[in-house]
Order: structure tokens, then C-alpha cells, then sequence
């Protein structure tokens, strides 16, 4: 049979059964629609995070709490152990070049009578060396206020609309854990930096937030050094930080550290580790469906067969070979996986250009992502489910013998 005939033939059958068809195609539109969906928005979200950590640069070593375990990973599970102290004997050193320790909380603020939600960010003066987002007004922080353990804090963009609307900040008061600061600057719009919006963020001196939350250590110190390799920097940094922590670890094992360093290559490590174990995961959760429509195909190709042995009968009975039956029935099958595979793609792309707007409306930054690994895996298994189920309900129709299949009727 020549292939013309095949798709001239497997298209009018389909067009007989149009209800049939359409369901039969629907749990391979779902599955490949939510492969597209997960792959597309996985891959813009990986390509966000990247951007965010790339912005920091690529000369900045993070010190963060805790050891690494035996894989390289921070530790879930640490004692903290950062310190003010810490941040101090790194800035005696010539080498060091820009250095701050921070500490987060998430908390509410209240000014004017209005409540917002902010991240307190106890930070230092060098936040603008780290910092992309550039100040608007008024005066950042200043090691005199660190120092002094000020009740001074600078605003960002949202913090000032929602707490303040259209009047001046400057010199206003704001309340933090029922401690009063006075508001010396506001920081202008910057959008979304990963898990951290600096437009929702409050600056205060990291001094007074650690005695506004009755707090010991750091969430991290930032440091950039004047070394050209960044490994050298961080062995210095580690020398520093285990003569500071008293630990005895002349081999250098991290594991044995009570902190670790990460660069941005290091995060970016991390982050594309993460998110391509996320996107394989929810991957194969929605190749369930693909699954689930295969059966259906082979179920009612099933029913196909035996409502058409008449039709067999016949076509053998006029010289029609196994090869010729084999054909057309699993030319029916690809056809409608490859069908319902297209389709599926065409509103995962459309389902994921919606999905990134829609985030973008609360996280700026996000850009639409096709991802053509998904298109090439949803065209493939379309046609692979296509031929592995309907084979057999085809080779059932290709094996039937002429007579038997007359007399059925």
C-alpha cells in the first residue's frame, strides 16, 4: 500500500469516529502539553535564578553557616556560627577589598498607622558594592551608624509606596519589633533578585537588627578580595574564619569547618543541579499521562480491530497481505498520537507564555522560554507511543484469516 493511500485511508477512519478519536487522543494532548509546561517554565526559572546570581559578580565569595557534607553540599542540619567579629577581622586584612555581614528576618513594619510586610535586612555600607539597586534619596548607611548601633533605617521602593504612599520618608519614623528607627533614605525600584526582593527590603545597621531581635550570629558575610583567582581568595577567607573559630584543620577539610564558602560559580553549580532534578521529576510525573493515553490508544485500536473485521476479511479476501493490514492500522495509531502530540504542544507553549505572565505580574524579570527539548521529547514519544501500543492491536488485525474473519461478521 502506498503511503498516500495509508494517509488518505487512516484519515477517513478517523473522521468516522471523530468523538472516538478525540478522546483517544486527549490523554497524549495532556501529557505532552504538561511536559512542554514544566520544561518551558523550569527552564525560564533556571535562566532567572542565573541572571539573579550572575548580577552579584563574579568576584563575590559568600560565607555562609554551617560545614559541607561529604557531597559538597552545605549542611541541612548546623549550628550557627557567624559573627560581627568575624566581619571585623576580615576588613583588617589589605586584601580584602569590600566586605559585609547581613542578617535577614522576615517581619512586619508599621509607619503612619499602616502594617507592611518587609524583609529586615541588617546590613552594612558596603550593601551598595554588592548591591545593583542604587540609592534614591536621602543617605545610606555609614560604619558611624554600625559602629553606634543606630536606629536608622533606609526603605525600599515598595516599603516607601505601601508605607508612606506619595509623602517624603525622609526623616519619618518606623517601628520594627517595637523598636523605632528613623527613616535616613529609600532605595530606588530594582525588581525581584531570586528568592530576594530588595524593593520589599528594609536596610537597618546589622548592629542594631541583631539587638532588635535579640540575636548572636549572621545569616552570611559577602566579601570580595583583590586576588585575581578566586580560589585563592577563598583558601585566605577559610585561614582567616578557622584561626577566628579556633579549628584545627591544617589539611583543609571543609567538613571539618563550621562554615562554608560559595562563589557564584559555585551557586550556579548548585542552582542548574537543582533545577534540571525538577524538571526531571516533574517531567516524568507528567509522562504518567502520556502513559495512561498509550493504553487508551491500545485499547480502543482494540475495539477498532474488531468492529472492522469485516473490513479485514474483505480486503484479504481481495488480496490485501499481512504487511498491507499491519500498515494501515499502525499508521492509524501514529497519526493520531502525532496529532494529539502536536496539539499538546501548541497549548503547552500557549499555557507557559500565560504562566510567565502571570508570574512576571508579581516577580519582575521572568522572560519567556520555548524549550525545544521539550518539543523534540513531545513529537518523539508522541510517535513512539504511537507505534510500541498500537502494534499489537494492528499485527491482531494483520493475523486474521480471511474466512474467519467473514464468518464473524
Amino acid at each position: 500500500m502506498l503511503l498516500q493511500d495509508l494517509v488518505t485511508s487512516s484519515f477517513q477512519s478517523l473522521g468516522r469516529t471523530k468523538g472516538r478519536s478525540a478522546l483517544t487522543m486527549l490523554g497524549i494532548v495532556i501529557g505532552v502539553m504538561s511536559v512542554i509546561l514544566v520544561l518551558s517554565i523550569g527552564e525560564s526559572a533556571q535562566q532567572h535564578i542565573l541572571g539573579q546570581i550572575s548580577a552579584f559578580g563574579s568576584d563575590v565569595i559568600f560565607i555562609r553557616n554551617g560545614p559541607v557534607q561529604s557531597t559538597g553540599q552545605p549542611s541541612p542540619f548546623f549550628k550557627e556560627s557567624l559573627t560581627y567579629k568575624d566581619v571585623k577581622r576580615l576588613a583588617s586584612y589589605p586584601w580584602v577589598k569590600s566586605v559585609l555581614g547581613a542578617f535577614l528576618q522576615q517581619d512586619s513594619i508599621t509607619a503612619l498607622g499602616i502594617t507592611t510586610s518587609a524583609q529586615i535586612t541588617g546590613t552594612m555600607p558596603d550593601e551598595l558594592n554588592f548591591s545593583a539597586t542604587p540609592l534614591a534619596e536621602g543617605t545610606f548607611l555609614t560604619q558611624s551608624d554600625v559602629d553606634s548601633h543606630a536606629r536608622v533605617a533606609v526603605l525600599g521602593s515598595d516599603v516607601t509606596n505601601a508605607a508612606f504612599g506619595s509623602e517624603d520618608p525622609i526623616g519619618k519614623f518606623i517601628k520594627i519589633n517595637d523598636v523605632q528607627y528613623r527613616v535616613i533614605g529609600n532605595m530606588a525600584r530594582a525588581g525581584s533578585s531570586g528568592f530576594f526582593n530588595p524593593d520589599r527590603a528594609v536596610y537597618v545597621p546589622v548592629t542594631s537588627a541583631l539587638d532588635a531581635y535579640h540575636k548572636k550570629y549572621l545569616s552570611y558575610i559577602q566579601v570580595k578580595t583583590s586576588f585575581t583567582n578566586l580560589n585563592e581568595g577563598k583558601d585566605r577567607i577559610a585561614a582567616v574564619m578557622r584561626d577566628r573559630h579556633n579549628i584545627d584543620n591544617p589539611t583543609g577539610n571543609p567538613i571539618k569547618d563550621d562554615f562554608n564558602l560559595v562563589s557564584q560559580k559555585d551557586a550556579i553549580k548548585i542552582v542548574s543541579t537543582v533545577t534540571n532534578i525538577l524538571q526531571i521529576l516533574l517531567s516524568s510525573i507528567a509522562a504518567i499521562s502520556l502513559l495512561v493515553g498509550g493504553i487508551g490508544i491500545m485499547n480502543i485500536m482494540y475495539v477498532t480491530v474488531t468492529e472492522r473485521i469485516h473490513e479485514i476479511g474483505l480486503r484479504k479476501a481481495l488480496g490485501a497481505r499481512k504487511h498491507d493490514i499491519l500498515s494501515q492500522f499502525l499508521f492509524e495509531a501514529v497519526i493520531q498520537t502525532l496529532l494529539g502530540g502536536c496539539i499538546g504542544i501548541v497549548l503547552g507553549i500557549a499555557f507557559s507564555w500565560v504562566g510567565i505572565q502571570i508570574i512576571s505580574q508579581f516577580q519582575g524579570g521572568w522572560k519567556f522560554t520555548v524549550s525545544i527539548n521539550g518539543i523534540i521529547l513531545g513529537l518523539s514519544v508522541s510517535a513512539a507511543i504511537g507505534l510500541i501500543f498500537g502494534f499489537f492491536p494492528a499485527r491482531s488485525a494483520a493475523e486474521l484469516s480471511p474466512i474467519d474473519a467473514l464468518r464473524r461478521e
